[in-house]
């Protein structure tokens, strides 16, 4: 009898056993799983996060990008509007002007200048409406020079132009006045102007042609 219980007791024991080991077995299995599961899915979580970082920095590269660009444009559109309706036809008229006015007898005290009526009617016709489409110029397109870096100096040289052209215009219109020129009304031609717009149309020309080189460059790459 005694036997029979204590083999009874060790099927139990074994059953126990092995009841325990497979519910420990399960447990573990279970914990594995979730464990699996929770570490897919950080990975998961670090790659989504990776993928809006760098959709986030690519979207950070394009906005700069179209800032630089927007910036480049801007600057050329600037310069393109400085040269084409402010630099290039003042300096085109002052150009014409530097060889025409030496040719008036009443202004050049050179030796081969034309017959007076030729020189009044080149002098009315040419040279006071050069000064004029200058000075409209000026007048509606002063603030295209308004960033350069000697804008101060051009601008006072500028006002000296319009008061020059003011009074010439004002003594060639006056029989009594004729005989005058604008020097003697202590007006004279302001000597920095053709230089000024001459070094600031050149600057810009060689800026603008660098800028262009730098969009081809750009391009190519």
């Amino acid at each position: 009898m005694a036997l029979t219980e204590k083999i009874i007791e060790l099927v139990l024991d074994k059953i126990l056993l092995g009841g325990i080991v497979l519910v420990a077995g399960y447990w573990l299995n279970k914990r594995f799983e979730i464990f699996k599961n929770e570490t897919n899915e950080k990975y998961h979580q670090r790659q989504l996060i990776a993928e809006l970082e760098n959709q986030q920095q690519q979207h950070i590269s394009e906005l700069e990008n179209q800032i630089a660009m927007t910036r480049y444009n801007s600057e050329l559109a600037l310069i393109e509007r400085q040269i084409s309706e402010f630099y290039w036809p003042i300096y085109l008229r002052l150009e014409k002007d530097n060889v025409m006015w030496k040719r008036i007898k009443s202004l050049s005290p050179e030796q081969n200048v034309l017959p007076e009526a030729a020189s009044v009617a080149i002098e009315k016709e040419f040279i006071l409406k050069n000064h004029q489409e200058i000075v409209e110029i000026i007048e509606s397109k002063i603030h295209l020079a308004e960033n350069s870096t000697n804008s101060k100096d051009l601008i006072d040289e500028l006002l000296k132009y319009i008061k020059h052209v003011a009074v010439y215009k004002t003594i060639r219109s006056v029989k009594e006045l004729e005989r005058f020129n604008p020097v003697d009304m202590n007006e004279p031609f302001p000597e920095k102007l053709f230089p000024l717009i001459e070094s600031n149309f050149r600057r810009l020309q060689s800026k603008y042609e660098d800028l262009r080189k730098l969009e081809f460059a750009e391009f190519k790459r």
